[in-house]
Protein backbone atom coordinates (compact mmCIF):
# COMPACT_ATOMS: atom_id res chain seq x y z
CA UNK A 1 0.00 0.00 0.00
CA UNK A 2 1.46 3.43 -0.61
CA UNK A 3 2.33 5.71 1.88
CA UNK A 4 0.05 8.98 1.79
CA UNK A 5 1.85 12.55 0.98
CA UNK A 6 1.41 15.28 4.20
CA UNK A 7 1.34 18.08 0.92
CA UNK A 8 -1.60 20.38 1.56
CA UNK A 9 -2.00 20.57 -2.40
CA UNK A 10 -5.49 20.46 -3.28
CA UNK A 11 -7.21 19.77 -6.92
CA UNK A 12 -9.46 22.49 -8.73
CA UNK A 13 -12.43 21.83 -7.33
CA UNK A 14 -15.39 21.68 -9.77
CA UNK A 15 -19.14 22.78 -10.32
CA UNK A 16 -20.76 23.26 -6.88
CA UNK A 17 -18.57 21.80 -5.00
CA UNK A 18 -15.87 24.59 -5.76
CA UNK A 19 -17.44 26.51 -2.06
CA UNK A 20 -17.30 24.06 -0.07
CA UNK A 21 -13.91 23.75 0.89
CA UNK A 22 -14.10 27.68 2.44
CA UNK A 23 -17.69 27.75 3.43
CA UNK A 24 -18.91 27.72 7.07
CA UNK A 25 -22.51 27.34 7.66
CA UNK A 26 -23.95 23.83 8.48
CA UNK A 27 -26.73 21.05 8.45
CA UNK A 28 -27.20 19.11 12.18
CA UNK A 29 -27.48 15.00 11.62
CA UNK A 30 -31.40 15.02 12.76
CA UNK A 31 -32.97 14.00 10.08
CA UNK A 32 -35.02 10.32 10.27
CA UNK A 33 -32.93 7.57 9.42
CA UNK A 34 -34.21 5.77 6.32
CA UNK A 35 -34.32 2.17 5.27
CA UNK A 36 -30.62 0.60 4.92
CA UNK A 37 -29.05 1.10 1.08
CA UNK A 38 -25.82 -0.31 -0.77
CA UNK A 39 -26.55 -3.48 -0.13
CA UNK A 40 -26.67 -6.72 -2.01
CA UNK A 41 -29.57 -8.33 -2.38
CA UNK A 42 -29.84 -12.25 -2.83
CA UNK A 43 -33.17 -14.34 -3.92
CA UNK A 44 -32.59 -18.16 -4.90
CA UNK A 45 -33.67 -17.49 -8.71
CA UNK A 46 -31.46 -14.67 -9.26
CA UNK A 47 -27.79 -14.13 -11.18
CA UNK A 48 -25.32 -11.58 -10.18
CA UNK A 49 -25.61 -8.12 -11.02
CA UNK A 50 -22.50 -5.38 -11.59
CA UNK A 51 -24.42 -2.66 -10.26
CA UNK A 52 -22.55 -1.65 -7.03
CA UNK A 53 -25.64 -0.17 -5.25
CA UNK A 54 -28.10 -3.20 -5.36
CA UNK A 55 -27.52 -6.06 -6.84
CA UNK A 56 -28.58 -9.68 -6.81
CA UNK A 57 -26.73 -13.49 -6.63
CA UNK A 58 -27.26 -16.86 -6.64
CA UNK A 59 -27.79 -18.30 -3.00
CA UNK A 60 -28.96 -21.49 -1.46
CA UNK A 61 -30.95 -19.56 1.33
CA UNK A 62 -30.34 -18.50 4.96
CA UNK A 63 -31.68 -19.63 8.11
CA UNK A 64 -31.28 -16.40 9.62
CA UNK A 65 -29.02 -17.25 12.68
CA UNK A 66 -25.55 -15.81 13.33
CA UNK A 67 -22.89 -17.82 12.28
CA UNK A 68 -19.23 -18.08 13.87
CA UNK A 69 -16.27 -18.70 11.61
CA UNK A 70 -15.16 -17.74 8.24
CA UNK A 71 -16.91 -14.95 6.82
CA UNK A 72 -17.52 -17.09 3.44
CA UNK A 73 -18.47 -20.39 5.74
CA UNK A 74 -20.04 -22.78 2.79
CA UNK A 75 -19.11 -21.00 -0.08
CA UNK A 76 -21.87 -17.95 1.17
CA UNK A 77 -20.79 -13.91 0.97
CA UNK A 78 -21.31 -12.94 4.80
CA UNK A 79 -22.12 -14.26 7.96
CA UNK A 80 -26.10 -15.04 8.39
CA UNK A 81 -28.03 -12.89 11.02
CA UNK A 82 -31.32 -10.76 11.78
CA UNK A 83 -31.39 -7.11 12.07
CA UNK A 84 -32.82 -7.43 15.41
CA UNK A 85 -29.72 -9.85 16.48
CA UNK A 86 -27.29 -7.04 14.71
CA UNK A 87 -29.33 -4.08 16.67
CA UNK A 88 -29.27 -5.88 20.07
CA UNK A 89 -25.73 -6.46 19.30
CA UNK A 90 -23.60 -4.13 17.68
CA UNK A 91 -25.86 -0.62 17.57
CA UNK A 92 -24.08 2.32 19.74
CA UNK A 93 -25.56 5.30 21.78
CA UNK A 94 -26.21 7.20 18.60
CA UNK A 95 -28.32 4.01 17.16
CA UNK A 96 -25.67 3.25 14.42
CA UNK A 97 -25.22 -0.36 13.65
CA UNK A 98 -20.76 -0.78 14.02
CA UNK A 99 -19.32 -4.30 13.50
CA UNK A 100 -15.88 -4.44 13.92
CA UNK A 101 -13.33 -5.92 11.61
CA UNK A 102 -12.91 -8.97 13.75
CA UNK A 103 -16.63 -9.57 13.95
CA UNK A 104 -17.17 -9.72 10.00
CA UNK A 105 -19.01 -6.57 9.13
CA UNK A 106 -20.39 -7.98 5.58
CA UNK A 107 -23.95 -10.01 7.12
CA UNK A 108 -26.39 -11.11 5.58
CA UNK A 109 -29.65 -10.20 6.75
CA UNK A 110 -32.41 -12.59 6.39
CA UNK A 111 -36.48 -11.08 6.22
CA UNK A 112 -39.07 -12.56 8.13
CA UNK A 113 -41.26 -14.64 6.18
CA UNK A 114 -38.98 -14.23 2.77
CA UNK A 115 -36.14 -16.42 1.29
CA UNK A 116 -34.77 -13.11 0.44
CA UNK A 117 -31.37 -11.96 2.10
CA UNK A 118 -29.42 -8.60 2.05
CA UNK A 119 -26.23 -8.55 2.11
CA UNK A 120 -24.53 -5.49 3.78
CA UNK A 121 -21.23 -4.10 4.91
CA UNK A 122 -21.65 -2.47 8.53
CA UNK A 123 -18.23 -1.77 9.33
CA UNK A 124 -16.62 1.54 8.87
CA UNK A 125 -14.59 0.24 5.97
CA UNK A 126 -14.26 -0.33 2.60
CA UNK A 127 -14.30 -4.41 2.27
CA UNK A 128 -13.44 -7.11 0.23
CA UNK A 129 -16.90 -9.44 0.19
CA UNK A 130 -15.06 -12.66 -0.17
CA UNK A 131 -12.58 -11.99 2.21
CA UNK A 132 -14.25 -9.62 4.69
CA UNK A 133 -11.22 -7.34 5.12
CA UNK A 134 -10.78 -3.74 4.37
CA UNK A 135 -9.43 -2.91 0.61
CA UNK A 136 -7.74 -0.08 1.76
CA UNK A 137 -5.46 0.92 4.94
CA UNK A 138 -7.21 0.93 8.16
CA UNK A 139 -4.45 2.01 10.60
CA UNK A 140 -5.09 5.02 12.83
CA UNK A 141 -1.86 7.20 11.51
CA UNK A 142 -4.48 7.21 8.40
CA UNK A 143 -7.10 8.28 10.48
CA UNK A 144 -5.09 10.60 12.47
CA UNK A 145 -4.28 12.23 9.15
CA UNK A 146 -7.42 12.39 7.41
CA UNK A 147 -10.01 13.09 9.46
CA UNK A 148 -8.44 16.23 10.23
CA UNK A 149 -7.49 17.11 6.67
CA UNK A 150 -11.29 16.92 5.38
CA UNK A 151 -12.62 18.57 8.23
CA UNK A 152 -10.99 21.37 9.85
CA UNK A 153 -8.13 21.93 7.20
CA UNK A 154 -10.71 22.70 4.60
CA UNK A 155 -12.68 24.72 6.89
CA UNK A 156 -11.06 25.71 10.05
CA UNK A 157 -14.27 27.99 10.98
CA UNK A 158 -16.51 25.12 10.64
CA UNK A 159 -17.84 22.87 13.94
CA UNK A 160 -17.33 18.87 13.15
CA UNK A 161 -18.86 16.27 14.82
CA UNK A 162 -15.68 13.79 16.27
CA UNK A 163 -14.72 10.36 15.05
CA UNK A 164 -16.79 8.39 16.95
CA UNK A 165 -20.25 10.59 15.80
CA UNK A 166 -19.19 10.13 12.11
CA UNK A 167 -21.12 7.14 10.53
CA UNK A 168 -19.71 4.00 9.03
CA UNK A 169 -19.87 5.66 5.56
CA UNK A 170 -18.16 9.09 6.25
CA UNK A 171 -15.40 6.98 8.16
CA UNK A 172 -14.98 4.74 5.24
CA UNK A 173 -14.92 7.78 2.84
CA UNK A 174 -12.15 9.55 5.09
CA UNK A 175 -9.81 6.46 4.36
CA UNK A 176 -10.78 5.99 0.97
CA UNK A 177 -10.64 9.78 -0.39
CA UNK A 178 -7.48 10.29 1.71
CA UNK A 179 -5.56 7.43 -0.27
CA UNK A 180 -7.36 8.43 -3.40
CA UNK A 181 -6.36 11.75 -3.07
CA UNK A 182 -3.07 10.73 -2.69
CA UNK A 183 -3.29 8.40 -5.68
CA UNK A 184 -3.99 11.05 -8.23
CA UNK A 185 -1.52 13.54 -6.84
CA UNK A 186 1.13 10.66 -7.91
CA UNK A 187 -0.77 10.20 -11.03
CA UNK A 188 -0.44 14.17 -11.75
CA UNK A 189 3.08 14.04 -11.25
CA UNK A 190 3.92 11.31 -13.45
CA UNK A 191 1.98 12.88 -16.15
CA UNK A 192 3.74 15.96 -15.96
CA UNK A 193 7.09 14.07 -15.92
CA UNK A 194 5.85 11.44 -18.21
CA UNK A 195 7.33 8.80 -16.45
CA UNK A 196 5.09 5.78 -15.40
CA UNK A 197 7.61 3.64 -14.65
CA UNK A 198 7.65 4.24 -9.89
CA UNK A 199 6.32 1.85 -7.95
CA UNK A 200 3.82 4.80 -6.03
CA UNK A 201 2.47 5.06 -10.04
CA UNK A 202 1.89 1.36 -10.07
CA UNK A 203 0.23 1.07 -6.42
CA UNK A 204 -2.30 4.00 -7.00
CA UNK A 205 -3.30 2.39 -10.28
CA UNK A 206 -3.61 -0.82 -8.22
CA UNK A 207 -5.77 0.16 -5.66
CA UNK A 208 -7.79 1.95 -8.22
CA UNK A 209 -8.36 -0.73 -9.98
CA UNK A 210 -9.34 -2.78 -6.58
CA UNK A 211 -11.92 -0.10 -5.38
CA UNK A 212 -13.95 0.10 -8.81
CA UNK A 213 -14.33 -3.65 -8.61
CA UNK A 214 -17.83 -5.02 -7.24
CA UNK A 215 -16.25 -7.02 -4.74
CA UNK A 216 -15.16 -3.89 -2.64
CA UNK A 217 -18.04 -2.91 -0.55
CA UNK A 218 -18.64 0.45 1.01
CA UNK A 219 -20.44 0.31 4.55
CA UNK A 220 -24.25 0.30 3.92
CA UNK A 221 -26.06 3.55 4.40
CA UNK A 222 -27.53 4.74 8.13
CA UNK A 223 -28.15 8.11 7.84
CA UNK A 224 -29.69 10.36 4.71
CA UNK A 225 -26.54 11.73 3.55
CA UNK A 226 -24.91 8.76 3.24
CA UNK A 227 -27.26 7.90 0.36
CA UNK A 228 -26.00 10.79 -1.06
CA UNK A 229 -22.38 10.44 -0.17
CA UNK A 230 -22.77 6.69 -1.51
CA UNK A 231 -24.11 8.03 -4.77
CA UNK A 232 -20.86 10.56 -5.02
CA UNK A 233 -18.24 7.76 -4.27
CA UNK A 234 -19.67 4.83 -6.54
CA UNK A 235 -19.53 7.69 -9.29
CA UNK A 236 -15.94 8.48 -8.34
CA UNK A 237 -14.71 4.82 -8.08
CA UNK A 238 -16.01 4.16 -11.50
CA UNK A 239 -14.17 6.58 -12.79
CA UNK A 240 -10.89 5.90 -10.97
CA UNK A 241 -11.07 2.06 -12.47
CA UNK A 242 -11.53 3.40 -15.59
CA UNK A 243 -8.68 5.77 -15.23
CA UNK A 244 -6.21 2.08 -14.26
CA UNK A 245 -7.31 0.13 -17.21
CA UNK A 246 -5.89 2.93 -19.94
CA UNK A 247 -2.35 2.61 -21.12
CA UNK A 248 -1.14 6.13 -20.34
CA UNK A 249 2.10 5.76 -22.96
CA UNK A 250 -0.53 4.32 -25.44
CA UNK A 251 -2.40 7.19 -25.12
CA UNK A 252 -1.71 10.14 -23.19
CA UNK A 253 -3.95 12.31 -24.17
CA UNK A 254 -6.93 10.03 -23.62
CA UNK A 255 -5.51 9.18 -20.28
CA UNK A 256 -5.17 13.17 -19.43
CA UNK A 257 -8.94 13.34 -20.15
CA UNK A 258 -10.11 10.84 -17.90
CA UNK A 259 -7.86 11.81 -15.00
CA UNK A 260 -9.71 15.25 -15.42
CA UNK A 261 -12.62 13.09 -15.10
CA UNK A 262 -11.23 11.16 -11.98
CA UNK A 263 -10.17 14.22 -10.07
CA UNK A 264 -13.62 16.01 -10.85
CA UNK A 265 -15.52 12.83 -9.52
CA UNK A 266 -12.95 12.52 -6.26
CA UNK A 267 -13.53 16.51 -5.52
CA UNK A 268 -17.18 16.30 -5.53
CA UNK A 269 -17.03 13.16 -2.74
CA UNK A 270 -14.06 15.09 -1.20
CA UNK A 271 -16.18 18.21 -1.10
CA UNK A 272 -19.32 16.30 0.02
CA UNK A 273 -17.45 14.64 2.98
CA UNK A 274 -16.26 17.64 4.96
CA UNK A 275 -19.84 19.29 4.90
CA UNK A 276 -21.53 15.91 5.75
CA UNK A 277 -18.97 16.13 9.04
CA UNK A 278 -19.97 19.14 9.92
CA UNK A 279 -22.43 20.10 12.85
CA UNK A 280 -24.22 22.50 10.78
CA UNK A 281 -24.64 20.40 7.89
CA UNK A 282 -27.75 21.15 6.97
CA UNK A 283 -27.30 24.72 6.57
CA UNK A 284 -24.33 24.48 4.35
CA UNK A 285 -26.07 22.20 1.98
CA UNK A 286 -28.65 24.78 1.79
CA UNK A 287 -25.76 27.48 0.91
CA UNK A 288 -23.65 25.38 -1.14
CA UNK A 289 -26.16 22.93 -3.35
CA UNK A 290 -29.36 25.08 -2.89
CA UNK A 291 -32.68 23.92 -1.72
Amino acid sequence: MMKWKYTMKMFTIMFSVAAVLTACGGGAKETPKPEATSSTEVTPSETSSTDPVSTEATTSGSNGNEQTGSATEEGRIGMDSTMEELEQKYTDKLGYIRIPISDHPIRRISENGSKNVNISNYGDAVVDLNAGVPVHSDSQKLIDDAFPFFTTVQAPDVSYVTWEEATNMERAMVKTLFIAREGLLITEDAMKNKDYSSQEFRDSMNFFTVTAKFESMAPVAQHPYDITLTTLYEKARKSWGQLAAMDPEQDEAAFAEMYKTARKDANNAMGFLNVVLSTNEEERIKEIYGE
